[in-house]
């Protein structure tokens, strides 16, 4: 069965495509697809061919570069209206990491052809793709600035202060959560967070509770919640 395409309504809802036209946001659509991925289920392999630009409509997806023994460094955790595979579009490489859906995730499918006349016609969407490139580079110079000055603790601080800022929201206050408090959405285990800090499970889940000893860090089931931030991210420099 043939994947449905995406409405112009969905195309007009991601940065990617704001400033368009909705009668060439229908147009492009006719190529596309959208697909749902199961938690857990690779979207594409590292060195595959980059045939496509894949957005997030909904849910969550981390990439990650696998080793032979069956471990992973996770290079990023995505949501919607990000979008991944451009590298390989880009340079007509295969792809350089894999990608593996968190949770039950939509994307939208843009061919590789459709992707590059977007971004040849349309400086809208050339000045969205820039900004993720270089907010993707900053933010492994970040991680790797951290993976050689700071102590596990520190990285693992570092680390929730850039998901903080990427896919945190504040809450209000209410009970035992302070104001200012913020909370990171999603099923990150502690095994995702050592991938993420080149540690151990035991040395990340140590982290967390001096973290969470401090009463700086909640961590739970489907998210972490900040309780003191400021202190988080004072915790993130030492």
């Amino acid at each position: 069965m043939l994947a449905p395409r995406p409405t112009t309504q969905v195309l007009a809802s991601l940065r990617l495509f704001e400033g368009i036209e909705p009668g060439d946001l229908t147009e492009m659509a006719v190529s596309m697809r959208t697909r749902r991925h199961r938690a857990g289920e690779v979207i594409f392999d590292q060195g595959d061919p980059g045939e496509a630009l894949h957005l997030i409509v909904d849910g969550a997806v981390k990439l990650v570069l696998p080793s032979l023994s069956g471990d992973e460094a996770i290079l990023a955790t995505l949501r919607k209206q990000a979008f991944f595979g451009e590298l390989a579009l880009l340079d007509g490489g295969p792809q350089s990491m894999t990608a593996v859906a968190l949770e039950p995730t939509d994307v939208i499918i843009v061919p590789g052809s459709t992707f590059r006349a977007l971004i040849a016609q349309y400086a809208c969407a050339r000045e969205v793709l820039l900004a993720a490139l270089t907010g993707g580079l900053r933010l492994l110079v970040g991680r790797v600035e951290a993976l050689h000055f700071l102590d596990v603790p520190g990285r693992v601080a570092n680390l929730l202060v850039s998901l903080a800022n990427e896919h945190g929201r504040v809450l209000s206050p209410a009970g035992d959560v302070p104001e200012g408090a913020v909370r990171i959405d999603g099923r990150l285990t502690q095994g995702d967070l050592a991938a993420m800090v080149n540690s151990s499970r035991q040395s990340v889940n140590q982290a967390l509770a001096e973290l969470g000893g401090q009463g700086i860090v909640r961590f739970e089931r489907d998210g972490i919640v900040i309780l003191a931030p400021d202190r988080l991210a004072s915790r993130a420099r030492a």
